[in-house]
């Protein structure tokens, strides 16, 4: 799939950790996209690093290992894949990010759409 690849900056994790990028603590709006955009849950992103994120789930939600995650106030859409399970989060595995202000590959167009009518909806 299309998009930026994901940077790996080895020298900022903190030790004992697997993650190559330094973790930011979060409370952000997101939805977990997957089955080609058929499925959407709204989710929080608890801590974000440029290659993951940890994600708050509904109780019980059930989602694929792979995915995409809309991150509503930048607009940014991470194609990801689940690296680890305790729910109600999980860990999510960056594969590659996507700008959905600049985005025009059909694959990214349905997320487009969802963060586009989130804005409007929102009043961003």
């Amino acid at each position: 799939m299309a998009g930026a690849p994901i940077l790996k900056i080895a020298d900022s994790a903190e030790p004992g950790e697997h993650r190559h990028g330094a973790r930011r603590r979060a409370f952000l709006g997101a939805k977990l996209v997957f089955g080609n955009g058929a499925f959407t849950v709204d989710c929080v992103v608890r801590d974000i690093s440029e290659d993951g994120a940890r994600v708050k789930l509904p109780e019980g939600q059930p989602v694929p290992d792979i995915l995409y995650l809309v991150e509503m106030r930048s607009g940014m859409a991470y194609e990801a894949r689940v690296a680890w399970k305790r729910h109600p989060e999980i860990g999510l595995a960056f594969i590659h990010a996507h700008a959905l202000k600049d985005a025009a590959e059909p694959h990214l167009l349905g997320l487009k759409r969802l963060w586009i009518e989130h804005c409007q909806r929102s009043g961003v």
